[in-house]
């Protein structure tokens, strides 16, 4: 007797939908990686004979452990997500291979690609770095199955506040993104979709300390009403909406420090807590208050146009001339580093763009569908 089908929860333990979700999300993560290892989209050029040959070249004298380390978080993502993918048609363990050998092409692709902008630098020991980094990921894939004790647990959690389906796994997924854009090293605190230095745009104000300091009041709180009303969109009727949100913020502040006391090694940890941010941070988590309490389709809208909002006044705030680089960012010895920066510079630039696009199809299919309440 021929053995009988085997289903996508019996074989890696997720659910199909959740196998297509690690699709859509490997193939946004992807273009994310391109996003951040081509730029600053200028100056191509033919490289140096002896740059070929980046692959066997000796490694860097200075390479640090911690440069390395946040060469393998940047594609560890990718390789798990790949791995859930693969693992509904090839087991877990054929799975984890190719998807560590898919995100090690897409690298080896990358650091070529490099060697004609003369701004960036292919390295071996980047190649090396971001396969170890898939591999980790996609060995890591399967104990996040709901079959295994980490992974029911997350699940169980999951589902006791958020609502279910499709629509509302993306945009769970999306806020989960937005907690790793306090990474990029030079952005403000909630910062996202700066994209004047990425594109040369503009400066359209001139620096004056009232107007840098309305400038982030208004981005941090536009920024937090938003990604507070699409939480609130996505959780069950839950008694006490704005504890979750607050945990969401208090990690995404967690997060912040951790980059400049780990990561930067700054001396002044919160100096990106100016009094801008902190009044927008005040505002933010005032209006929260009364808008949590607004219909589904009214928070959607909200949102989106809080994301809107924030990335204009972002790119229309005037350059501050007393905010310098981070000394790690100038060192030599940090070029891994500045690989992994790009990633979540990358992130943190087209989050709100992608936010604002899910909240757009959200909106749709809550209005053609009729209902007040499931996403």
């Amino acid at each position: 007797m021929d053995p009988s089908p085997v289903t996508h929860t019996q074989h890696v333990g997720f659910s199909a939908h959740t196998v297509r979700l690690a699709w859509i999300l490997a193939v946004a993560y992807l273009l994310v990686i391109v996003y951040a290892s081509l730029q600053p989209f200028r100056g191509w050029q033919m490289p140096p004979a002896e740059v070929l040959h980046f692959l066997v070249a000796p490694w860097p004298r200075f390479i640090t452990l911690q440069d390395v380390a946040v060469n393998i978080v940047a594609y560890a993502p990718l390789g798990l997500l790949l791995s859930i993918g693969f693992g509904a048609r090839y087991g877990p363990a054929r799975a984890a291979g190719a998807a560590a050998l898919a995100s090690t092409l897409l690298s080896l692709v990358m650091e070529t690609v490099q060697m004609f902008l003369p701004i960036r630098i292919a390295s071996n020991v980047d190649l090396l770095a971001n396969g170890l980094g898939a591999l980790v990921g996609a060995m890591a894939a399967p104990q996040l199955a709901p079959t295994r004790a980490l992974g029911a647990k997350l699940h169980a959690t999951r589902h006791r506040l958020f609502k279910e389906g499709m629509t509302a796994d993306v945009g769970f997924v999306i806020v989960l993104l937005w907690l790793a854009t306090p990474f990029h090293p030079t952005a403000q605190l909630f910062g996202t979709g700066a994209l004047r230095a990425t594109f040369d745009l503009p400066a359209h104000f001139a620096h004056s300390p009232l107007l840098a300091f309305a400038s982030e009041a208004v981005v941090v709180m536009f920024n937090l009403l938003g990604v507070g009303l699409l939480l609130s969109a996505l959780m069950h009727s839950a008694p006490r909406p704005m504890l979750v949100i607050g945990y969401a913020v208090g990690a995404a502040l967690a997060v912040k420090i951790f980059t400049a006391v780990v990561l930067l090694q700054a001396s002044a940890p919160l100096a990106w807590l100016t009094p801008g941010v902190a009044v927008g941070l005040a505002a933010g988590w005032a209006l929260l208050f009364a808008a949590i309490r607004m219909p589904l389709t009214a928070q959607l809208v909200i949102a989106a146009i809080c994301f809107a909002t924030a990335t204009v006044a972002i790119n229309l705030a005037p350059d501050n001339p007393y905010l310098s680089v981070p000394p790690r960012l100038l060192a030599r010895g940090a070029s891994h580093f500045l690989n992994f920066s790009g990633v979540v510079r990358a992130l943190s630039e087209l989050w709100p763009f992608l936010a604002i696009g899910y909240l757009a199809c959200a909106f749709g299919a809550q209005v053609k569908s009729g209902r007040r309440n499931p996403l």
